[in-house]
């Protein structure tokens, strides 16, 4: 977004010698001694510094610069890919929206003969790489890398898109001694929202100054507040992998900056863009997106009636017209809120981005008269939109109301069914907009997706097993099992069943289902052999009765959590398996029934195992019905899933008769 000034042209002038922010120090023999990671002692870098810098600009429009300084203390091999920096900048499709990279400068510091020597990046080491259509970077790999050099460089970022400046993540993958954040804003023609998150506290420092501005159309100065913002922290530990977090980027600390209402001129007043809901809402209102498009149908409207001609009851009405938008569009792979060109020229062409194909789906239920309305949402890798935003949504699709009755489509997929979204989608809350204003919506499903495996074998007196096992998936599962096995050969599938069961031999794959959603996915197979879960020696077998099926380990080994536990959406893992026993064997030892709780059936595990004449008879139900559990909970959460692995791993003991 720019803006220019109506009647002024501008030049900025600011006083740079503010600040309380910590300068970079001299590199000293005693820095480059240094041979392992005071703070970490599995450290194989640091970051000893690092500060990025706005300031603004006026040109023909506004303008900001983000200069960035990183230095990094190397200590092994390790190490060495810190060395390896790229600087991603946005071309666009208008050179008045392409950002440039400049002023890139690069150091190598280390020790030769009791004397610090530094190796430069010389220009002809930095390239230009294209990312994609609209973005490109700057790449470069620092030289004379090796244990306990410090390398460090700086860049600077000039951009147009001042509607949202640059988020600043103050952690790393390495432990990080010092991060800053500094602004320099002025704030009487733009105003900004901060938008900060993270587990890690860090400091904000404000001062307000006055610089000059030179207005070239007048010949004379005017003066104008700076508002100088810094956001500094300190002894940063290296980010930590813990399993089932959607997106760790929700938890790291971070600060960014989206415009909030601006002026093009000295004497005019504030225009709102994001300062709440209503704001974000009636700023994307107005938007050809979900103005414009929204209302158009004429591209559509005969193979519309062509459509709907001996349909008429509204849920009949909603399915046709999916199944036609799902039918006719493909995917591009691009998670959008706004749509890339007019819809009668994307209809036409059968490719979109997710607003594209998800506008246009909500623009065909409302001319077949139906109650429809774009979901605005964020995807999980996107992260958690927590403050009004605009820059925080990524995704667009359809909601729908029949009656009362609520469903949810994304046309994206040619797999999806109503309210059931593919996974990427369900992070927390969406938000409707509707003709007459917004509604917030939860995105988490209320039904548990399931997974039943259905198991019948029979073990022999050498302590071999055959048998078939039959999958049904359904709602999450069932889409993602689609998603995979789609265009998949047998023998692709066998090598799957192999690698996901550890299994020695599968055969008779076959799938029911795959093209009608509108029923539960089906999958089948007949393996044999003796696999880890039965063992013979001597006279006794030992076998697991739940065979290939049972959890191999704790997905919770850590003896603290740092961030919640998401399992993005409810769930029932079933298992029905019967195991005929071997001829002129019987039971020695078999495992107890339980039933296990955490809080209130949170989660559940039931398992019942019975014998009756020389057949098993084994039901395990995994229930999670929950989804989020926080960093305090973790303890309890580890436990259950302690007990859950015994449990699923005792073994029947079998002995002859």
């Amino acid at each position: 977004m720019k803006f220019f000034f109506t009647s002024l042209l501008v030049v900025l002038f600011f006083n740079l010698n503010h600040s309380q922010s910590k300068e970079l120090e001299d590199i000293t023999l005693e820095m480059l001694w240094e041979t392992d990671s005071p703070n970490d002692e599995d450290g194989v870098a640091e970051v000893l510094y690092e500060k990025g810098e706005i300031s603004f600009k006026m040109t023909e429009s506004w303008e900001y610069d983000f200069v960035v300084t990183r230095r990094v203390k190397i200590y092994n091999k390790d190490g060495y890919d810190q060395a390896n920096v790229q600087i991603p900048y946005y071309v666009g499709n208008k050179s008045s929206d392409k950002e440039s990279v400049s002023r890139i400068k690069g150091y190598v510091y280390y020790e030769e003969n009791g004397k610090i020597e530094r190796e430069k990046l010389r220009r002809k080491e930095v390239f230009d790489i294209d990312l994609s259509d609209s973005w490109e970077a700057k790449k470069f790999t620092l030289p004379k890398i090796q244990d306990g050099v410090i390398l460090e460089y700086t860049y600077t970022i000039t951009s147009p898109h001042v509607s949202n400046l640059p988020v600043w993540v103050f952690q790393n993958d390495i432990y990080t001694r010092y991060s800053e954040y500094a602004t320099k804003i002025p704030n009487e023609y733009l105003a900004y929202s901060i938008k900060s998150k993270g587990y890690h506290q860090f400091k904000t420092l404000v001062d307000q100054t006055e610089s000059p501005i030179y207005v070239r159309s007048a010949g004379t100065q005017i003066r104008t507040s700076i508002k100088h913002s810094q956001h500094i922290i300190n002894d940063l530990p290296k980010i930590k992998n813990e399993s089932f977090v959607n997106n760790v980027s929700n938890y790291l600390p971070s600060v960014g900056y989206e415009l909030s209402s601006y002026k093009t001129g000295e004497y005019e007043a504030h225009k709102s863009v994001s300062k709440t809901w209503d704001d974000v809402v009636n700023t994307l209102s107005d938007t050809d997106t979900y103005n414009v498009e929204l209302s158009r149908s004429k591209y559509f409207s005969s193979d519309l009636k062509t459509l709907l001609r001996d349909i008429n009851l509204p849920k009949e009405k909603m399915i046709a017209v999916f199944e036609f938008v799902k039918d006719r569009m493909t995917w591009n792979d691009k998670e959008r809120r706004y749509t890339s060109d007019k819809l009668n020229k994307v209809y036409k062409e059968k490719v979109g981005n997710s607003a594209d194909i998800n506008i246009m789906l909500t623009a065909m239920l409302r001319e077949a008269g139906l109650d429809a309305n774009p979901v605005l949402s964020s995807t999980i890798s996107h992260g958690i939109p927590l403050y009004p935003t605009i820059s925080g949504f990524n995704y667009v699709f359809t909601h729908i109301n029949i009656n009362g009755e609520v469903f949810l489509l994304d046309a994206t997929n040619e797999f999806s069914i109503p309210n059931v979204l593919p996974k990427r989608l369900l992070n927390w809350r969406g938000t409707v907009i509707k003709p007459d204003g917004f509604e917030s919506l939860n995105l988490v499903p209320s039904s548990s997706s399931v997974k039943r495996y259905q198991v019948s074998a029979e073990v022999n007196e050498e302590g071999e097993v055959d048998g078939m096992c039959r999958i049904i998936s359904i709602d999450q599962f069932g889409l993602e099992t689609r998603n995979l096995l789609y265009k998949k050969s047998d023998d692709d599938i066998k090598l799957k069943y192999g690698k996901d069961f550890n299994l020695n031999k599968i055969t008779e794959v076959s799938t029911a289902n795959l093209n009608d959603i509108s029923k539960p996915m089906v999958e089948g197979f007949s393996f044999s052999g003796n696999g880890e879960y039965v063992e013979k020696i001597g006279d006794k077998i030992y076998l697991s009765p739940m065979l290939f099926l049972n959890s191999k380990q704790n997905p919770f080994k850590d003896e603290e959590r740092i961030y919640p536990i998401d399992f993005t959406y409810p769930r029932s893992i079933e298992h029905y398996i019967s195991i005929s026993l071997p001829e002129g064997y019987k039971i020695d030892y078999m495992p107890e029934k339980a039933i296990f709780n955490l809080g209130d059936s949170l989660l559940t595990l039931t398992y019942l195992i019975e014998e009756n004449n020389g057949m098993i008879s084994l039901k395990v139900n995994q229930n999670i019905n929950s989804i989020l559990f926080l960093p305090q909970d973790y303890a309890n959460l580890k436990d259950f899933y302690a007990n859950l692995i015994n449990k699923e791993n005792e073994k029947i003991v079998l002995v002859k008769s």
